[in-house]
């Protein structure tokens, strides 16, 4: 990727990531899912770039962006509003941010610890992002609840 996109890349990488803490601690639902959301299209449009270029494309490249397009569709904010009285809709719930932690996790992981060749502060973006996820789990595992704005 070239300094100009990695620049792009990290501003509203940054501004989503922050995003989604923000709407985290502000227990604001579609701030949250925004942030995330939004962030997923990022590593589609970088890994596409790279499976395009045939110096770096590779198998996992497509790998992740399949991952990262069901994280897009997972987390795309829409007007649903269900309280923790539908056991459903919160068992789906928890599965779903168990699934957006992992795949950040993940990430972070690869991009921290492996030379994937994809710069450090993306790896920081997504710890944002699981951190924000484990603060939610954390709310809501320990009997706090949930109360989404």
């Amino acid at each position: 990727m070239d300094e100009t996109m990695t620049l792009i890349f990290t501003g509203v990488g940054g501004l989503l990531a922050l995003l989604s803490a923000y709407g985290a601690f502000k227990m604001d639902r579609k701030l949250f899912l925004s942030g995330v959301c939004y962030f997923s299209l990022l590593p589609i449009i970088g890994e596409t770039m790279r499976y395009m270029d045939p110096a770096t494309s590779s198998p996992y490249t497509l790998t992740l962006i399949c991952t990262f397009i069901a994280q897009f569709l997972l987390t795309r904010p829409d007007n649903n509003d269900y309280g923790m009285d539908n056991k459903a809709a919160v068992a789906l719930a928890t599965k779903i941010g168990l699934a957006i932690l992992a795949i950040n996790l993940g990430s972070a992981y690869v991009i921290l610890c492996l030379d994937f060749g994809v710069a450090q502060q993306f790896g920081y973006y997504h710890l944002v992002i699981s951190l924000s996820m484990l603060y939610l789990m954390y709310r809501r595992f320990t009997g706090e609840g949930i109360s989404w704005k």
